[in-house]
């Protein structure tokens, strides 16, 4: 493949208080097949800080760190890191988790091929000591969203439509919460929410609703499943953990409907405006032919009237009918 038709990915990589963990991810990194990548390391208030030369004797001058003094959280760490990646194509990956070998070769493949995705989520295979469960639910949850999103499936891509949003919002599997997206789809869904616990989730539905998506059919990411992942506090019971859950889904349901409310408000703007220079060019067009084409002037004043109606529309259409009473009037006599 001729070196001039790489685009450079960039993989984030926030980080916290597992450096054996980040090297390993690292080295699944460097192993990729495709060369033509930097990874962006957030360390999110790690004790002690994450070493930089630790992480070049992996790659090299191909690493970047930076370090949030206090630990900042997750999504705020996966913010900073997009914001500091130079690459076209930006993913994440947590630093617990690995990459397949040839993950970002199918990774560059998918967009090289396909111009029109904007973001690419990642097959994911959990493994480790509690992998058994997870792996049953993923799949479920997979099969269950693919029965009701019904995608095409095209050279190992799942390809989808409008349903997909839908689907989305009763369940979002692991797989949608590990996305690589163009830069340009990054800046037009937007960051996560940094005060949601399912930031990556609410990041999915909005990404469905706006952009266009894929999914790729065989894992391209290794899921870590270990006793620290599982996001249980320790001072909490079972049924404390599931009020969480549910108080958290609802809290992100919430931040969605303002997103979309929003969303709505700015189109209503950008439609009115529309209307208003239509209206004008329209009412400019009909002033021209007064005089000179009553039709077509006629109907050009017509339009702008419905488009947004005013005085100077009656002032005009009385020019437009003078004409046309003086005319009668010397005719009846």
């Amino acid at each position: 493949m001729p070196k001039e038709t790489y685009l450079l990915i960039s993989v984030v990589i926030p980080a916290h208080n597992r450096p054996a963990l980040l090297l390993e991810a690292l080295r699944s990194v460097a192993a990729q097949s495709y060369s033509d990548f930097e990874a962006v390391v957030i360390d999110d208030g790690s004790d002690p800080p994450i070493s930089q030369a630790a992480l070049t004797d992996v790659l090299g001058s191909r690493v970047v760190l930076h370090r949030h003094d206090t630990p900042q959280g997750v999504p705020k760490s996966k913010n900073a890191g997009v914001d500091a990646a130079r690459g076209e194509v930006i993913l994440l990956l947590d630093d617990d988790d690995l990459l397949v070998p040839d993950a970002l070769e199918s990774i560059y493949q998918a967009f090289s091929s396909h111009p029109n995705i904007d973001c690419l989520f990642l097959g994911v295979r959990p493994f480790g000591p509690y992998a058994e469960g997870p792996t049953k639910n993923r799949e479920t949850a997979v099969d269950r969203l693919l029965e009701q999103a019904k995608p095409e499936e095209r050279n190992g891509l799942y390809f989808f439509s409008e349903d997909l949003f839908s689907a989305l919002l009763h369940t979002v599997p692991i797989d949608f919460q590990r996305p690589a997206a163009r830069r340009g789809a990054w800046n037009i869904v937007g960051g996560f929410d940094e005060s949601s616990l399912y930031s990556e989730s609410a990041w999915a539905i909005r990404a469905s609703s706006i952009a266009t998506v894929a999914l790729t059919a065989k894992p391209l990411m290794e899921w870590r499943i270990h006793d620290s992942n599982f996001g249980w506090p320790a001072d909490m019971d079972v049924e404390g953990i599931r009020r969480r859950q549910i108080v958290n889904s609802i809290d992100s349901g919430f931040a969605l409907m303002k997103t979309f409310d929003e969303q709505q408000r700015a189109s209503r703007l950008r439609a009115r405006a529309i209307r208003k220079y239509q209206s004008n060019t329209l009412f400019s067009k009909a002033y021209s032919l007064c005089g000179k084409a009553w039709r077509e002037g006629m109907y050009a004043l017509l339009c702008s009237f419905g488009l947004r109606p005013g005085l100077a529309h009656l002032k005009l259409a009385v020019k437009y009918l003078l004409p046309m009473c003086w005319t009668r009037k010397r005719m009846d006599h």
